[in-house]
Parts: structure tokens; sequence; C-alpha cells
């Protein structure tokens, strides 16, 4: 289920696994954009490097 807000903020989010952790080789795992909501805290990942996003002033919509 997702949440139904209309205002996020990003994040660039590492996409580490333990393994990479343990043998130092975390530089090599891949990042994603996280949108994060400003209503109920829950984090949306994209992993798609095409993703637009843009600002609006709060009240517009």
């Amino acid at each position: 289920m997702f949440c139904e807000g209309s205002f996020f903020r990003d994040r660039k989010v590492k996409l580490n696994s333990s393994g990479a952790e343990f043998l130092n080789l975390a530089w090599a795992d891949e990042s994603a954009t996280g949108l994060i909501c400003w209503d109920c805290g829950y984090v949306h990942l994209f992993s798609n490097k095409d993703i637009e996003l843009y600002k609006t002033k709060k009240g517009e919509v």
C-alpha cells in the first residue's frame, strides 16, 4: 500500500549489500533516488536514473 502524500523530499539512497560491505566493495554498489513523503515519512525508491523532479511552493497543487 502506498501513501497518498502530495509533497516529497528527495535523497540519494545507497543500495549496499552486506557482502559488499564486508569485502570493502561498497563503492561498487548502486544507488537509487528516494522520495520521502512529508506527511507520513514513507520512502519510495526509484532506480531509474531518468526520473524528473520539480519543485512547487507549498499550497500549489
